[in-house]
């Protein structure tokens, strides 16, 4: 049954935030109305009921669903896992260990190590290996050990990287307000608006972000009996 309000938003539709601002999706329960509606463990939420949250906390967001009339709400997301391949090291090892179940979390990865030369560093969480979606523990260390001696895939979701992202473009997004350059655009000849020069665009994007799911209607596209 769906639930009647948005009190246990999100976790009783089946889905994690973690983060401290921006949010992203941790984990998404598997037949559930967020997995249903295609959301994704690694996704960043971009808004929630058309209104723009790509920089609130998961508080804020749970704070700001509770007010929300529609059940559930709807939410704009997109993907921000990115894919790392490992080549081991002269021991065939990858030099990380991961901890935890859905999502795996990396609790040691020294940078000098064959990971870490990658960009994995501790505090990553691990979405997909060798391109498959993992969840339990067992599951993956079995992937990961079964890779020893060849390259290894991970998608990954690095929030820390993506916070530092996130808080360097809203740097420059505020120094190109500031810098706001006049450009007139006419609408039968007549009206005037003035329209700022866009910021530059992040870098690093992540590659699989064509799975951009904007503005996902639960409430239009998700029935459960």
């Amino acid at each position: 049954m769906m639930p009647p309000s948005n009190q246990g938003w999100p976790e009783d539709f089946g889905f994690r935030l973690g983060g401290d601002g921006p949010s992203y999706i941790l984990s998404v329960v598997e037949g559930s109305s967020a997995h249903m509606a295609g959301l994704q463990p690694g996704d960043q939420v971009l808004e929630v009921d058309g209104q723009n949250v790509s920089t609130l906390s998961p508080l804020a967001l749970v704070d700001m669903a509770n007010t929300i009339k529609s059940v559930p709400p709807s939410i704009g997301v997109v993907s921000r896992m990115e894919q790392i391949d490992i080549t081991p090291g002269p021991d065939g090892r990858f030099g990380f260990t991961i901890v935890g179940d859905s999502p795996l979390l990396v609790e040691d990865c020294l940078p000098s190590s064959p990971a870490g030369r990658c960009g994995l560093r501790a505090g990553d969480y691990v979405m997909e290996v060798n391109g498959l979606p993992v969840k339990q523990h067992e599951m993956a260390a079995a992937m990961i050990k079964a890779s020893q001696g060849r390259t290894l895939r991970l998608g990954v979701l690095s929030i820390n990287r993506w916070q530092r992202r996130s808080a360097s473009a809203s740097m420059k997004e505020a120094a190109g307000a500031a810098m706001t350059t006049p450009v007139n655009i006419s609408t039968s000849g007549s009206t005037t608006a003035t329209a700022p020069i866009s910021p530059p665009r992040l870098s690093g994007e992540s590659v699989r972000q064509d799975r951009k799911h904007k503005a996902q209607e639960f409430n239009k596209k998700v029935r459960l009996c």
